[in-house]
């Protein structure tokens, strides 16, 4: 059996196919309106659910090879697909924009981060590769921009594209009703937790020694799910721990089971190191855990304050100092009713402000503009994503 031809594809060969922006959020977003969308994307080991969207998958390969096998396989799926829209996500993707413009598709390029500041903050880069690495940076954003639409996630990277074709989508989460009637932060476990990559730039080494400070509050835990991105997580990692440390690391689940565990928390760390990429980051996690109610300890940083200072939801500290998180964890565990007001003032930001909803109203109406509304109603996508297949 064939599929239908889509109306857009979503492309990345360096995305999981269970990613929570390519497919939970933007391809998801697009079959519920109607579209035909296929999503062409990283095999992953964590399970997904049925969103509308058919789903092929590409083998995870290594870096390298993933950025010139990876990336030509990608981009000859798109291109065979006779999607009339090609959503591109990854900048090793960005050669193929001319190539499929000139055989007649659509291309969105989408910025999920902003690549020059991203290639700065890399730690594998050595003094003679981060100049050339940065040259690479600046010539493929000036690619990028010769898509027929850009994405961007943030204000920050949306500067660095033509303003006529750019758009700004956020990383802010779709609401769940499983949030809507999760006990106050008080009533559930004395959980805090980190949810994401975990690697020097993300704060491992804080969170390494928070546990061990003699601040953090006695019969609370941290818990931890997520990828490992570098060596100095392996503090954090280890299971089973027969240290003693009130630490329970789940390694990498689904985006949903993800969110089920914040509903068992009470505070979350978003403890990112001053790194140019992160300073001006919206991370994804954070209304996450907003969204669970739960109050949140986060880095303090300049753009944070400001969107979170007046909302009385939040602790800023330095992320250098497991200490100073530690003592942020410890006035919540001493102040029930501070972490309550914080979770419930959290919640009530991501209703009103920071949901996925005027994110994907922006998103449909760039798609209505290059190929006009769906042919199919909303909500008529047929359940496809339970049909994950291979590309092979």
């Amino acid at each position: 059996m064939t599929t239908p031809r889509p109306d857009i594809a979503h492309v990345s060969s360096a995305h999981a196919w269970t990613d929570n922006r390519v497919h939970l959020r933007e391809a998801a977003g697009a079959a519920g309106a109607g579209y035909r969308v296929r999503l062409i994307a990283v095999e992953s080991d964590v399970t997904g659910g049925s969103t509308g969207v058919d789903v092929v998958t590409i083998p995870r390969r290594p870096r390298l090879s993933r950025m010139v096998l990876s990336s030509a396989q990608a981009l000859w799926l798109a291109a065979r697909s006779g999607a009339r829209v090609c959503h591109l996500h990854d900048p090793e993707l960005v050669w193929g924009i001319p190539l499929l413009r000139l055989v007649g598709r659509h291309v969105v390029y989408d910025a999920h981060e902003d690549l020059p500041d991203q290639v700065r903050s890399k730690p594998y880069l050595s003094p003679l590769s981060a100049p050339i690495a940065q040259v690479v940076a600046h010539a493929a954003v000036r690619v990028a921009a010769t898509a027929d639409r850009v994405v961007v996630a943030t204000e920050t990277i949306a500067e660095r594209f033509p303003a006529g074709k750019t758009v700004l989508v956020r990383n802010y989460p779709r609401l769940r009703s499983l949030e809507s009637t999760a006990p106050p932060a008080s009533r559930r476990d004395a959980i805090v937790t980190f949810v994401g990559s975990l690697d020097r730039n993300r704060g491992s080494g804080a969170l390494a020694s928070l546990v061990r400070s003699a601040t953090f509050p006695a019969g609370w835990r941290l818990e931890m799910a997520g990828s490992v991105a570098g060596p100095d997580a392996s503090d954090l990692t280890a299971r089973p721990r027969t240290d003693g440390l009130p630490l329970v690391f789940h390694g990498r689940m689904s985006p949903q089971a993800t969110r089920d565990l914040l509903l068992s928390a009470r505070v979350g760390l978003v403890t990112f190191q001053p790194t140019e990429a992160h300073l001006n980051s919206l991370p994804t996690k954070l209304f996450e855990y907003m969204a669970a109610g739960l109050a949140v300890v986060v880095s303090d940083f300049p753009l944070w304050r400001r969107l979170l200072g007046d909302l009385d939801c939040a602790t800023f500290v330095d992320p250098g100092d497991p200490d100073a998180i530690a003592v942020a964890v410890a006035a919540y565990a001493a102040d029930p009713e501070l972490l309550d007001r914080h979770g419930r003032n959290a919640r009530r930001a991501v209703v009103e402000t920071f949901s996925w909803d005027g994110e994907e109203a922006a998103l449909l109406a760039l798609y209505r503009g290059l190929i006009g509304a769906p042919a199919r109603a909303a909500g008529a996508a047929p359940r496809l994503a339970a049909n994950q297949r291979d590309a092979s």
